[in-house]
């Protein structure tokens, strides 16, 4: 009986599907803006890799997720000492509910081990009415 590869096939079914639908999600979609390790591209976009972010923001975090990816994202923004102005995220209309769900889970539980991310309920009520760009960034700032 060969216990590494019993092991490796365990820890295989155990592992969240999620996890890798979502990383490969979101290197599909988001990387070329937020960098492959999520740390953002100064001048382009700030990092999703901000635990300070998503613990300040608390109870808030998933419907802050849910509005950026379904009606995207503009204006000024503070991250990390880096300030992003004239910053457009479009909305990620083009993606189904799941796919936004797997990306928004891998942002929050295994890139800043905050929570999970958004229910399918809160991305689909958000695909119907995103919330105002004004109204996310008065969220992300506390407000």
């Amino acid at each position: 009986m060969n216990k590494p590869l019993i092991l490796a096939g365990l820890l295989t079914l155990l592992a969240p599907a999620a996890w890798a639908d979502g990383h490969a999600a979101f290197e599909e979609n988001c990387a070329s803006c937020h960098g492959a390790d999520a740390e953002g591209i100064e001048g382009l976009a700030p990092p999703l890799h901000n635990a300070d972010l998503w613990k300040a923001l608390g109870d808030n975090r998933q419907a802050y997720i849910a509005g950026v990816v379904t009606g995207g994202m503009s204006g000024t923004l503070q991250s990390k000492g880096t300030t992003y102005e004239g910053l457009v995220m479009p909305p990620l209309g083009y993606l189904d509910t799941a796919t936004l769900v797997e990306i928004t889970q891998y942002v929050l539980r295994d890139v800043n081990q905050v929570g999970d991310g958004p229910s399918a309920a809160l991305i689909t009520q958000y695909q119907a009415s995103p919330p105002e760009h004004a109204a996310l960034r008065k969220l992300r700032n506390g407000g």
